[in-house]
């Protein structure tokens, strides 16, 4: 059994995947049985960020680089502008989360401003996956991820988990990464399944939230 190790942050509308010595990775690669920890953090959060190892935190993309990566994902609608939307949404919506579910859950990605993976609604009026819930697929009113939100969450080995092994397609339940979060979230859990899964945010955060969905991050292999 091995362990990976990386860390992954949130930002308006994206996550991006660094190693320990702060290289940023398209991919992580597993083999069932490895151990799998995450360091999680919105880049928001300031306090978080400071909380960082020095080489993961001097090598976040800057802003100036997040906003080039949304010119190249997020469509603008006519009538407004990508950095108004951004600047709307960053005052509204600051919050983030990241589960980690099955590609084939993830359908073709975005599903237009609204829609989510699954099909459920992430508008700002609520339903399955608004805000005041936060939760995604799989999850019970009141879930959180683990030690975040209402009701607390389920973490590695607890009764109703589903850590590690896919149930309901999901690989790690949704943890909640807040902009006022003093520190990073830590995950970790033993990988005992295989197949591809992607990054996904189930906290509505703004226009662009629907285009935070990545299939393809995180890839398990058999041994």
């Amino acid at each position: 059994m091995e362990t990976v190790r990386a860390f992954v942050g949130s930002y308006h509308w994206g996550y991006f995947l660094l190693d320990e010595d702060g290289e940023e990775l398209d991919q992580l690669t597993l083999s069932s049985g490895d151990e799998l920890r995450l360091t999680l953090f919105n880049v928001e959060a300031d306090a978080a960020v400071e909380a960082l190892p020095q080489a993961v935190r001097t090598n976040v993309p800057s802003s100036d680089e997040r906003a080039r990566r949304n010119e190249q994902a997020v469509q603008v609608p006519r009538g407004t502008t990508l950095d108004a939307l951004h600047d709307a949404a960053e005052a509204a919506y600051p919050d983030h989360s990241l589960a980690i579910l099955d590609d084939e859950l993830l359908g073709n990605g975005p599903g237009g401003p609204g829609q989510g993976p699954g099909g459920g609604h992430h508008g700002p009026h609520g339903g399955p996956s608004g805000p005041g819930n936060g939760r995604g697929p799989g999850q019970e009113p009141g879930g959180g991820g683990p030690g975040q939100g209402p009701g607390g969450g389920h973490g590695p080995g607890m009764p109703g988990s589903c850590w590690g092994g896919v149930c309901g397609g999901t690989l790690a339940p949704p943890a909640y990464l807040w902009h006022h979060s003093t520190v990073p979230t830590e995950l970790g859990f033993v990988v005992n399944t295989t197949g591809s899964f992607g990054f996904v945010c189930t906290v509505y955060c703004g226009y662009g939230h629907p285009y935070m969905v990545e299939p393809g991050r995180v890839v398990v292999s058999e041994n």
